[in-house]
């Protein structure tokens, strides 16, 4: 397969695809998941954004910083490049849904004052500026510059700026649900190494049609999609991710239509197509134009990628299509991915020695290869706790290294030394990247086991288990103050998050109304409703389980920090003390 990698920047690359590609469609877009709204050959994108970048350059120097939020795939793309062109550093963000959502708007002004971004870059066919700045008004201070407005006639005084591989690119904000974010340095060189490392993994060329719905603003719809498709130099059919959300169909519709060769999704999506597409309306499609589907970004399920094969091998799909892949924002984007063309890597395990840390073959349990390392990606198991490299077989957190990992976290020297300059204990071997995911190493390929770290994975998006606690906790008065934990269990074959929350004893302040009238002591049903309701409603996740139990149950830490993995633990084994209905209790006073 034809891989491009001409330049040592993006910029570089999109102008180097302007004159050997002028006129091929690079970018089609599908505003409402099915009718074409737009296109873009490469000559048009590059002129449109070195317009752009004229404009930016009036308000910012090279190397600041730009906010992009915006709702139109072209717009996003324009502004993304302009910013490259600008060597101006981009700063993606997820257009908040709704606008006036307060918490998203929290995390857009702790974006926005992390990165020390000067400017916004959105279009004019949707005003978020409005709605956005009435709940973040720190925002409005910002510069907010319609890309859609700049007439391409502008990129005639375009002066490009002198930009070099080691630059950032932009900022990859790996959390947008904590009031800390943190933005992964994404230099020109990671992010072009990355992506030569993508096309050899997914065995892609210039020739290539690839369909996507996923998010621009995360990194693999941003990286594995937009950029790989500049990379390669082929042509992209995009939709917003609600078009997908609301209609799985469209997806595959948009396969068939363009006769896409490559696409990728994370597992709940093929879940999704067999779910909620009837067998009776598949007869639409014919996905026999892929070569390559993969599965990412969230837990792989065998069940799915054999549903999913069940499915539409009757309308044209060949399961050696399917693959599975692995990565996270602070390896760039992959990290190592299956063999394209030969379908899913799967290994039957015995379930209990895998419990016990180690990956033996047996018949009880199936787990999910995704790759060996290729290029220069190594790959290592340590021992989290000796950070003594772990014999192959045994699972222990993943460790990366290879010329695609960035150089680490922006303005964040603490986190970005703990992060990416890790060093084994028993032969001093480093630095690497640590993942916190928990993994091991079988005839060389890798098995992702879970993970170190507390994040929760579900419907292919991330959510932080103190989020979901702190939204259970002011849910409802008599649910406990910070004695709650939330962690991930395993519910009919797929990942979804469980909830132990303390219930206080009848409390005589938390039970006044605001009339002053005393309120009615609650059911414990009626408190599960009223958690299940808050968290479905903030973080939209439906809660496999609300386990109340008695005051002092939540297990922490010395200093008073949830421990979430004991707790999950506990739960799983029955240790907790169920809490009584609080109507039974006697009146008290609780810590």
């Amino acid at each position: 397969m034809e891989t491009q990698l001409t330049g040592p920047t993006i910029s570089a690359l999109l102008g180097d695809n302007a004159t050997r590609r002028g006129e091929k469609t690079a970018y089609t877009f599908l505003d409402n998941g099915h009718d074409e709204s737009r296109t873009l050959t490469y000559r048009q994108l590059d002129e449109a954004a070195r317009a752009v970048a004229v404009r930016l350059l009036e308000s910012v120097r090279p190397g600041g910083r730009a906010m992009i939020l915006a709702a139109g795939g072209a717009d996003f793309v324009t502004a993304f490049m302009a910013c490259q062109h600008a060597g101006v550093i981009a700063v993606p963000v997820a257009p908040p849904q709704p606008p006036r959502d307060p918490r998203k708007a929290a995390t857009l002004r702790a974006i926005a004052q992390d990165s020390g971004a000067e400017v916004v870059l959105t279009g004019s066919a949707t005003d978020l500026r409005t709605p956005v700045c009435e709940v973040a008004p720190e925002l409005g201070a910002l510069e907010w510059i319609d890309v859609d407005t700049i007439a391409p006639s502008a990129a005639a005084g375009f002066r490009a700026p002198a930009i070099a591989s080691e630059d950032i690119s932009f900022l990859q904000y790996t959390s947008g649900s904590t009031s800390l974010p943190k933005g992964v340095m994404v230099s020109h060189r990671a992010l072009l190494r990355n992506e030569e490392m993508f096309a050899h993994i997914m065995g892609l060329g210039s020739e290539d049609v690839i369909v996507s719905w996923l998010p621009l603003y995360h990194d693999m719809g941003l990286i594995g999609m937009v950029l790989q498709n500049l990379y390669l130099g082929a042509h992209i059919v995009m939709m917003p991710p609600l078009a997908f959300v609301q209609r799985p169909s469209r997806w595959l519709r948009a396969i068939t239509r363009y006769r896409a060769t490559f696409t990728g999704a994370p597992d709940f999506a093929y879940d999704a197509c067999v779910r909620r597409i009837r067998e009776e309306d598949r007869a639409e499609f014919d996905l026999s134009s892929l070569r390559v589907a993969f599965s990412g970004a969230e837990p792989i399920r065998t069940a799915t990628l054999e549903s999913f094969a069940k499915a539409y091998t009757p309308y044209g799909l060949d399961p050696g299509a399917l693959m599975c892949a692995y990565g996270l924002a602070e390896a760039t984007l992959v990290a190592t991915g299956t063999v394209a063309g030969q379908g899913p890597t799967t290994l039957p395990v015995d379930r209990e020695a895998l419990r016990g840390g180690r990956i033996v073959p047996g018949t009880d349990h199936l787990i999910v290869g995704v790759g060996k390392p290729r290029l220069s990606r190594e790959v290592l198991i340590v021992d989290p706790e000796t950070l003594a490299r772990c014999e192959p077989g045994r699972i222990g957190e993943i460790w990366l290294a290879g010329a695609d990992i960035p150089p680490g976290y922006w303005r964040n020297p603490g986190a970005t030394e703990e992060t990416y300059r890790a060093y084994t204990s028993d032969s001093g071997a480093g630095p690497y990247l640590r993942t916190g995911d928990l993994g091991g190493l079988y005839d060389g390929e890798l098995y992702i086991t879970g993970r170190l770290k507390d994040l929760v994975i579900v419907g292919g998006r991330n959510h932080y288990p103190q989020d979901i606690e702190a939204t259970a906790e002011a849910a409802h008065p008599w649910v406990r103050y910070n004695s709650s934990a939330a962690f991930a269990v395993e519910r009919d074959g797929r990942e979804q998050v469980a909830l132990v929350v303390e219930v206080l004893r009848p409390q005589g302040a938390r039970r006044h109304t605001g009339s002053g009238e005393r309120a009615p002591v609650p059911t414990l049903a009626q408190i599960k409703r009223a958690v299940t309701a808050a968290v479905a409603a903030e973080h939209g996740i439906q809660l496999a389980d609300v386990h109340m139990v008695v005051p002092g149950s939540v297990a922490r830490t010395s200093s008073g920090k949830i421990q979430r993995r004991a707790n999950r633990a506990a739960y799983e084994s029955g240790r907790f003390t169920p809490a009584p209905e609080p109507a039974n209790r006697a009146l008290g006073r609780t810590a």
